[in-house]
């Protein structure tokens, strides 16, 4: 029988620990990348792990009281390389968490809160949107993949370390491309409306509101993938605001001093 590396029932272990200290929504969530990881006691002290598809395990194995292991079942393949993902995974549902509990009292309360979203300043964003959609669309486009991969990588970075519950549940759900295709609209936009925003097209209050009202339909998406999801619109409005920032500082830069235009990306405003 082959022997499975000391690293991936390490990684076994620390995800069946971990699992444990979770709440049963978040436990579900474990398993969200197609590997399912139990621990069991048994009668003699020993602790059993198991790992491998919701129909059956490819990895069993027992740690006995004095700490070595004995591999009962060893089944190689692709499986294995859903275990440092799953890990994770469970370490950002831990962390989330674990800060959730260490917010001050502040950002407990704007968390909790429910900022009312006034449809006519969300209208009148999409109406400016419309009459400078040539130019909106052009200022966009000028600045090319790099910007696209700049903006995307700041949401992600800024998603994870400020608000890891909205990160985890977006990870869950969506990943690598999916994750690249669902944010494009929603960074694309709020770019956007903060560069109409430099332009003094909108009003402060009407850019805040777009950033909210972004916020909360991004967040209904993450939810919808899966039952008992706790993402909250305040929360990826708080980081789409950051991003509109960015497009503030460009529609504040005189039309002579721009760059000349770059690659085109695919996405629109």
């Amino acid at each position: 029988m082959d022997y499975p590396s000391e690293h991936l029932m390490n990684t076994i272990e620390e995800i069946a620990t971990i699992k444990s200290s979770l709440s049963l929504d978040d436990r579900s969530l474990t398993t969200a990348r197609g590997l399912h990881v139990n621990e069991r006691k048994l009668s003699g002290g020993e602790a059993q792990y198991s790992a491998g598809g919701r129909l059956g395990a490819k990895l069993v194995f027992t740690r006995e009281v004095g700490g070595s292991r004995m591999v009962k079942k060893y089944q190689p393949g692709n499986w294995e390389f859903k275990a440092e993902e799953t890990l994770e995974l469970c370490r950002t549902l831990k962390r989330a968490n674990e800060e959730l509990d260490g917010w001050s009292e502040e950002k407990t309360r704007m968390y909790n809160s429910d900022e009312p979203i006034v449809e006519e300043l969300i209208e009148r964003v999409a109406e400016v949107n419309m009459e400078h959609r040539e130019e909106n669309l052009r200022q966009w486009r000028q600045g090319g993949l790099p910007r696209w991969v700049e903006l995307r990588d700041k949401f992600l970075l800024e998603l994870k370390r400020e608000w890891p519950v909205e990160y985890a549940e977006l990870q869950v759900n969506r990943k690598g491309e999916q994750v690249t295709e669902l944010l494009q609209e929603y960074i694309t936009r709020s770019y956007v409306n903060g560069y109409m925003y430099g332009k003094n097209w909108i009003s402060p209050e009407e850019l805040t509101q777009s950033s909210l009202h972004l916020g909360e339909a991004l967040a209904r998406k993450v939810r919808r993938g899966f039952k008992g999801g706790k993402s909250r619109g305040i929360a990826f409005a708080d980081v789409l605001a950051h991003i509109a920032v960015m497009g503030t500082v460009d529609g504040s830069v005189p039309e002579a001093e721009k760059p000349a235009p770059g690659t085109e990306p695919d996405n629109k405003p």
